[in-house]
């Protein structure tokens, strides 16, 4: 009878340990959160996006962090009194400094916010606004079609689709825009590891596809950028930030990760490696600028160890890609302007490039 006993408690053990859990709004940052995370390398991750499914055991306690940084969210009339006309439920944190391209836009974009709202119809998880300093005067702009992270309860198996847009004015004339829709599926359970979560936790798996376009509107005349990324994101319950959350950029030839963040708590770091710090966006330039040759050299911060770049004219087809290198040979192309994109970590900078 012991052992009988023995096996059965053993048996209830393990079906505790990995057990299918539901996510709802509760699960959500909310307005005072301070979450901090740690990005770590791309390379030499062992990610496989392709271990999905039940009762899965993803074990990634071996990811290195090579620096941090921390999201405050505020509501948006402590960010400023201007951004009364948001929802008074909105909440968001600073996404950039500055918008990533403003060296050819035609006012200053600085401080930029994303907020969100827990919507009780449908109940769901919404980016619904953005506050911005623009030309120095903070800025509202509701977006016209919510951006949907999440329909609760959130359980395995789990499918929801929607369209999203915004326009941020910034002249009479010119404008940001940035449209496309989310696909989401829950597609995996199970339990995950990482560097902050050192034993094992019960988690599902978020996969989100999305596909839209950024464009930037001068005087009629739109010049848009494909996004296609896909968002892989374990959440837990009890946290209000994933416990790893995986970009990639999705292609015809498949999905390459872009970057890789998991929540973690504050670390010290040697070789000079320290918080993320946006102004860095800032220093990336191309040089020379116009080029006569072809040649361009996309200059990026020292410690950009891990970065991608890729050149669309300005239909928004992309003519070149790199990866971790800033030498762009773009001579087969014709005179003309482009636009760079570089990415690092989940941030992203804006150049234009003008060939002679």
């Amino acid at each position: 009878m012991k052992k009988i006993l023995l096996l059965l408690a053993s048996a209830i053990t393990c079906g505790a340990a990995t057990a299918q859990i539901t996510i709802t709004a509760a699960d959500m940052p909310v307005s005072g959160d301070t979450l901090r995370y740690s990005i770590a390398a791309n390379i030499a991750s062992g990610i496989n996006l392709a271990d999905s499914g039940t009762a899965r055991s993803w074990n990634y306690s071996s990811l290195t962090p090579l620096s941090q940084a921390v999201d405050t969210y505020k509501t948006a009339t402590a960010v400023s009194v201007n951004y009364f006309l948001i929802s008074i439920n909105a909440y968001g944190y600073k996404v950039a400094d500055s918008f990533p391209g403003g060296t050819f836009l035609p006012v200053s974009v600085t401080q930029l916010y994303t907020f969100y709202e827990k919507q009780s119809s449908n109940s769901r998880f919404a980016a619904v606004a953005v506050g911005a300093k623009v030309a120095g005067i903070a800025t509202p702009f509701n977006n016209t079609k919510d951006d949907i992270l999440y329909y609760f309860p959130l359980n395995y198996g789990n499918n929801d689709s929607s369209a999203y847009a915004l326009t941020i004015g910034l002249t009479g004339t010119a404008s940001i825009k940035q449209t496309g829709y989310r696909k989401t599926r829950v597609d995996g359970w199970g339990t995950i590891t990482t560097p902050y979560h050192t034993t094992p936790v019960n988690c599902i798996r978020v996969r989100s596809e999305i596909r839209g376009v950024d464009s930037v509107n001068f005087g009629g005349f739109p010049i848009g950028i494909p996004r296609n990324v896909v968002e892989y994101k374990w959440l837990v319950n009890g946290e209000h930030y994933p416990a790893l959350w995986v970009t990639t950029n999705a292609t015809a030839a498949g999905e390459t990760i872009s970057s890789i963040r998991y929540r973690d708590s504050k670390r010290d770091f040697t070789n000079s490696i320290n918080e993320v710090n946006p102004a860095a966006l800032l220093k990336v330039k191309a040089t020379p600028n116009p080029s006569a040759n072809g040649i361009v050299t996309i200059d990026v911060p020292a410690d950009w160890k891990q970065y991608s770049v890729e050149v669309f004219d300005m239909q928004g087809k992309s003519v070149c890609t790199t990866e971790n290198t800033g030498t762009l040979n773009l001579g087969h192309l014709a005179k003309g302007s482009y636009i760079g994109r570089v990415t690092c970590g989940g941030q992203l900078a804006y150049v234009q490039i003008v060939l002679q």
